[in-house]
């Protein structure tokens, strides 16, 4: 049996021009972003989860760092798109690695973000990028 999941953390849409988007979001939804760069706009919602609003034609590489690697987040067989959900601890998301290690799902990336948290990404069936993390990932979370 899998491990306990917790809340969905992030929701990312992918657009042609995420300044637009953004704006749209901003004004009609009274949105305040928390991050703003030419590849990507947040916005913190409620109960600790954020919209992530990117720029599709940056987002086609993998982002390597010393700390680990972000997966790209699109799949071969359309637009693609992202997910993830939050785990309670260090732990669990051990648990989660062995899981899916069990169930021969591969691990695709790490992550060992700035603030502390951790990350594991793999990819479902169909190529969309699902990620579990600890809390320290982001301001909200």
């Amino acid at each position: 049996m899998p491990p306990k999941l917790g809340q969905i953390v992030e929701t990312v849409l992918y657009t042609s021009d995420a300044a637009k988007l953004a704006a749209w979001y901003k004004e009609v939804l009274g949105m305040e972003s928390f991050i703003e760069l030419p590849s990507v706009i947040g916005f913190s919602l409620p109960n600790n989860t954020i919209l992530l609003i990117f720029n599709k034609s940056m987002t086609t590489e993998d982002r390597k760092s010393e700390r680990g690697v972000i997966p790209k987040h699109g799949c071969e067989t359309g637009l693609g798109q992202h997910i993830a959900f939050a785990c309670a601890s260090l732990d669990e998301l051990q648990e989660w690695e062995e899981h899916f290690n069990s169930n021969n799902v591969e691990i695709i990336a790490r992550m060992d973000w700035e603030r502390g948290g951790k990350s594991i990404y793999v990819k479902d069936w169909e190529g969309h990028v699902i990620e579990i993390m600890t809390r320290g990932v982001w301001t909200v979370y």
